[in-house]
This record gives structure tokens, C-alpha cells and sequence, in this order.
């Protein structure tokens, strides 16, 4: 994707910097304001593509401050920060053209996504505008390119049909494939209540003949006993109707129903050339809004779960029968717990810059060797991070992927710790904490509607956790049961069974000296 400027609004300088290093890092053009006078100023003078606006701001608020700069800058795209959103926040921040909304905490790599997928949908919306445009003869293509739902399309579809034909009933009937009928979805001059009642199958009645064969129909009352049609047509107080195909590149979508009672007013065949060029539009408009949301649902669940899994098994994943949103169960899973020991002592005589950029830079590599293995990114807590293995997708030989991420781990760790020692004596004392266990878990998405996170949930994830707190740096401890797993010979020591805390039990261990194994 193309540099971007990108304005970032917060008045927190660590914010504001690590919004601006993560972008500017993959070349954006970056530009910072610590507050909302500060940044419609700035706005005022230069073009922004994008802006992400912290909602508590000193003196103008967030959302406020991004509806002043979209009175001078219109086309900017705008991504929410908030450390307490809720849903009125959200409906609000969407009435006043906010693309998306992040919870804090946030870091540069969630920052990144959420610009990158903002842009696209953004690029998707310009697109879509710029092919109504090009054909001028189609005037309604403007108003039709800005919907973004199909409540909005259906609801332009008639007014503008009424614009053109001032009639006392219209209604739009579309097919939906779960019952096999239409039914409508938008009308005027036709009560609620009926109207939910009405359900038509294809080849039933005028509507469905139209549906099914994909012709129009006039039936003119002076004239209608001449189509073969008249038996449907009976009403007294109906003087004339048409009844028109909706139609999309390879289907029929649904059928508009006009219906006129005065007597002196006729349809010809200029109303019906008229009604082709504003349902030619509404058509193109519906498959246009069902292909942003198929592609903007895409992007949403495969940014989701890069940020669990390899980009390779996000595929698996994506490209499966299953709804993604939906996996989960009890399932044999094996876990690895990585824990930063001694990191509070440090962070007492470190920068925030520098805490920042180590454990990026820790949290970095986690993400690398996990992926490497096949492992499921669960979560990052503080200095610590969870991984599993074996699920959502089964792989082979879960434990000693484990195994193989942990010796990685610990290695790459220590190679990052001697950097950061030529920087502060602090590093003498870091460790890598790392445990594995293996047992029955669950494995889901768990969560409110609003927010779903991916996790496993189980007695070993608790003790994978006393392990990686128990082992000295460079050691991993591992259980019995993941140990039993493994396929692979691994250096390891028996160890005397230890009571962990929180457990009744003595738990078997065994370790691993990281820096007798070499990795293939």
C-alpha cells in the first residue's frame, strides 16, 4: 500500500510515539497533535488520509475534533482510541464517520493492522464511487455509491423510483434463499403489519412470475385482460401496476411493485426504460454493498486470526467449512508458558522508551517461533506470554513442537539479552522463565458479543504458568504427560516431583537444558 499521511492525536507522548514508529516504520508520512485544537490547526494547513484520535482529549474531546476536520477534509479515514468504549461511544464515533474503534491497551502491531485494513476498506469505498461516476448518464450512481448497507440502497431504490413515479404504494420483494420466498423489505403506502405478512414463492402471483422469468409487466386496467397476468390483478381500487425485475450480474435478486389508483393515469414502455436505468443501479448498488461486507468481514476475521496463528494456518483456517468465529471444544492441547523473570526489578531503572522497545522486541520474536512451530498465539500479559499447540488445527507431534519453541525461545532470548546488556548492567539479571504442559482443555472464542477473544481454559494453562515461575533461565521444565508426548529425543533430566502452588498434588517434572539442544 502506498505512503499515507497520517495524523495521530493523543495527549500521551508514549501513545503518540509508538504510533508514529510502527507507521512510520513501514513508510508513512506521520504527524502528531497532543490535542484537539492542535490537531484541526494542523489539519487546517496539511492533507491527512487518516486520523487515529484518542477519545479523551484535553479540552475538545475525540470525536468532536475528528467532525471539525472532516468538515475541511471530508475524504479523511478516522480509527477511535479509547480506553473505556462503550456502545453508545462506538454508535456515536460511527455516526460521526469513524472507521473503526481500538481499545486501549494497544500496541504497534494492533495499530498497524487497524490502518491497514481502515485504508482498504477506505480504497474499496473510493473505487466503488469512481465506477458510478464514469457513467454519467446513470445519475443516480452517486447517491447509490455512498450506501454502505442494503437498508440504505433499498431505501434510496424508492425514493428515487417515487421522484420519477409519484404512485401511493411501491414495494421492493427480495428472494431469500432460507425460505425460498420474497419477501419485502422496504415499501411506502403499505401497512407494516401486511407487509411482514407477505411472502411470495418464484412463479407465484405477478411478483413471483416476474421473478421467475426476469421480464416486466404493465397492467393497465382498461387494458389488462389482454395479459395473460389478469387473473392476479383484481382489486378494484387498482387502476395501473408494474411490476419489475431486480436484477444483479448473474441473478435475479428480488421485484419492484408499483401501484397507481388513479383512474386517468396509464404505464407505457417509457416507464418501464426509465424503471431499468434506477434498478440497473439498484442492483449494482445491492451486489456492491454485499461485496464490501463479504470483503470487510474477510479482512476483519484474517487480521483476527494472524494475530493468533502463522498467516499459513490463518489460511487453513479462513479457507475451511467451518465458521472460524465458531471453532472450539475439549481437545488434548499442549501449552507453553514464557515469563520475563526479574523484568519488574528492571523496568525500576529503565526508560519507557527503552521498556517499550525490549519488550517489542521480546514480544516479537515470542510471535516468530511460536509461528514457526505452528503454534496458536493465545495472549501477552505483562511479561509474559501463552502459546498452544494442537489447536485449532491438529498438527503432528504437538509436544515436541513445544519442545522446539521453547529451546528457540530460550535461546533467542539470552541472544537478546546480551544486546541489551551492552546498553544497561540491569540485563545481568533477566531470565527466561518457560513451562510446558499437556492435558485436556478448551479451546474457543469466550467473550461478549461486543469483544471475543481466543484462549484456552484448563488446569494445565495454570500449570504450564507455576512452571515457567519455578525454572531457573535457560532450563524448561515440562510435565509428565507432555514429556510422554514427545516423539523426538530431547536431553532431559527427571526431576524430583514438586508441589506447585494452588495443587493438592505433587506434579512429576522433568527438565531441559535449552543450551544442550541443537534445533534442526
Amino acid at each position: 500500500m502506498a505512503s499515507q499521511k497520517i495524523l495521530i492525536v493523543d495527549d500521551e507522548a508514549f501513545i503518540a510515539d509508538m504510533s508514529r514508529m510502527a507507521l512510520g516504520d513501514v513508510g508513512h508520512d506521520v504527524s502528531c497533535a497532543y490535542s484537539g485544537e492542535q490537531a484541526i490547526e494542523l489539519a487546517l494547513t496539511t492533507h491527512f488520509d487518516l486520523a487515529i484520535v484518542d477519545a479523551m482529549l484535553p479540552g475538545i474531546g475525540g470525536i468532536e475534533t475528528f467532525d471539525i476536520i472532516r468538515q475541511s477534509s471530508p475524504g479523511i479515514v478516522g480509527i477511535l482510541v479509547s480506553g473505556h468504549a462503550d456502545m453508545d461511544m462506538v454508535i456515536e464515533a460511527m455516526k460521526k464517520g469513524f472507521s473503526g474503534v481500538l481499545e486501549k491497551p494497544v500496541d504497534g502491531a494492533e495499530i498497524l493492522r487497524s490502518v491497514q485494513e481502515a485504508l482498504v476498506i477506505s480504497e474499496l469505498r473510493e473505487e466503488n464511487t469512481r465506477l458510478k461516476t464514469m457513467l454519467p448518464l446513470y445519475k443516480l450512481g452517486e447517491k447509490f455509491s455512498e450506501a454502505v448497507t442494503f437498508e440504505e440502497v433499498y431505501d434510496l431504490f424508492l425514493e428515487a423510483v417515487l421522484l420519477q413515479i409519484n404512485v401511493p404504494k411501491i414495494s421492493l420483494m427480495m428472494f431469500v434463499e432460507e425460505d425460498e420466498r420474497l419477501h419485502i423489505v422496504a415499501s411506502r403506502g403499505i401497512d407494516k403489519t401486511i407487509a411482514k405478512q407477505v411472502a411470495v414463492r418464484s412463479g407465484e402471483k405477478i411478483t413471483g412470475w416476474v421473478f421467475a422469468h426476469g421480464e416486466p409487466v404493465i397492467l393497465n386496467k382498461n387494458t389488462q385482460e389482454q395479459s395473460p397476468l389478469a387473473q392476479h390483478l383484481k382489486q378494484k381500487e387498482t387502476a395501473a401496476s408494474i411490476s419489475y425485475p431486480l436484477t444483479g450480474r448473474d441473478k435475479i435478486l428480488g421485484v419492484l411493485n408499483i401501484t397507481q389508483t388513479d383512474s386517468d393515469i396509464e404505464y407505457s414502455p417509457a416507464d418501464i426504460e426509465m424503471l431499468s436505468v434506477i434498478c440497473g443501479q439498484a442492483g449494482m448498488a445491492l451486489e456492491n454493498v454485499a461485496s464490501m461486507q463479504d470483503r470487510e468481514q474477510n479482512a476483519r476475521t484474517k487480521a483476527l486470526f494472524e494475530q493468533y496463528v502463522a498467516p499459513e494456518v490463518a489460511e487453513i483456517l479462513l479457507n475451511s467449512d467451518d465458521n472460524p468465529m465458531l471453532l472450539g471444544g475439549v481437545r488434548e492441547i499442549t501449552v507453553l508458558f514464557a515469563d520475563i523473570r526479574n523484568f519488574t526489578l528492571a523496568v525500576q531503572h529503565l526508560s519507557h522508551e527503552d521498556i517499550r522497545h525490549f519488550l517489542s522486541s521480546f514480544f516479537d520474536l515470542f510471535s516468530e517461533v511460536a509461528f514457526s512451530w505452528k503454534g496458536t498465539l493465545d495472549k501477552f500479559m505483562g511479561d509474559a506470554a501463552l502459546v498452544s499447540f494442537g489447536a485449532p488445527i491438529v498438527i503432528a507431534d504437538p509436544s515436541d513442537a513445544a519442545v522446539c519453541t521453547g529451546v528457540e525461545l530460550a535461546q533467542r532470548f539470552e541472544q537478546l539479552r546480551l544486546e541489551w546488556l551492552q546498553k544497561s548492567d540491569v540485563f545481568k539479571e533477566l531470565g527466561l522463565g518457560i513451562g510446558i504442559s499437556r492435558g485436556e482443555l478448551f479451546h474457543g472464542n469466550v467473550g461478549s458479543s461486543r469483544r471475543l477473544d481466543y484462549t484456552v481454559i484448563g488446569t494445565e494453562v495454570n500449570v504450564a504458568q507455576r512452571l515457567a515461575s519455578a525454572t531457573e533461565s535457560g532450563t524448561i521444565l515440562i510435565t509428565e504427560a507432555a514429556k510422554n508426548d514427545v516423539k523426538q529425543v530431547f536431553p532431559m533430566r527427571k526431576e524430583a516431583a514438586r508441589q506447585l502452588r494452588g495443587f493438592e498434588h505433587a506434579v512429576q517434572l522433568y527438565s531441559i537444558a535449552s543450551d544442550k539442544v541443537s534445533l534442526p
